[in-house]
């Protein structure tokens, strides 16, 4: 068993795009989706060089190999001040140490300090009990359940969890 401290959580780079890519299309990666990122109608490579430039990719490494990541897409312009994240995924041996967590709490904390954003929001699929207890507990909310095919297969809804910024009040001095 692997524990946080051998992990190192680190922002990438465009450079990393290779990397990232060849992380999520390794088998145990990425069947560990309901519908497998290969078989959806944007390819991962896409995927991973979609959140750049205007969003990021954390990556978690253990002696300068992926093992996890989280993707941010950073501000969907059309809704105005709203953060939308995308892919979050950990090797299987490194989860139920807190790296899936740890990758959607610092995701979180860059988005805050890059964007300012007033709402911040992704998805998963309903039954996806790992990802609802990491949400509810870094204070996103279930927002809405949907039917998304393009990311779940027949039978399986969606589920938008979303954390509503509040803002320090200002001093009046």
């Amino acid at each position: 068993m692997f524990g946080l401290d051998e992990v190192e959580v680190v922002l990438a780079t465009e450079k990393d795009i290779p990397r990232i890519t060849l992380f999520l299309s390794e088998p145990e990666i990425d069947q560990s989706f309901l519908l497998p990122l290969s078989s959806r109608n944007i390819s991962i490579a896409e995927r991973v060089g979609s959140n750049f430039p205007n969003g990021f990719w954390l990556v978690a490494l253990h002696r300068g190999k992926i093992v996890g990541c989280r993707g941010c897409k950073g501000l969907v312009m059309e809704e105005g001040m709203v953060v939308e994240f995308s892919t979050l995924a950990v090797r299987t041996t490194f989860r139920g140490i807190g790296l899936g967590s740890l990758l959607m709490r610092r995701a979180s904390e860059i988005a805050l300090g890059r964007y300012a954003p007033l709402v911040m929001r992704f998805d998963s699929w309903s039954t996806n009990e790992a990802v609802e207890k990491m949400a509810l507990e870094a204070g996103f909310v279930k927002k809405r359940i949907f039917e998304d095919p393009l990311k779940r297969p027949p039978g399986v809804q969606s589920v938008e969890y979303v954390l509503t910024v509040v803002l320090p009040l200002m001093s009046r001095n």
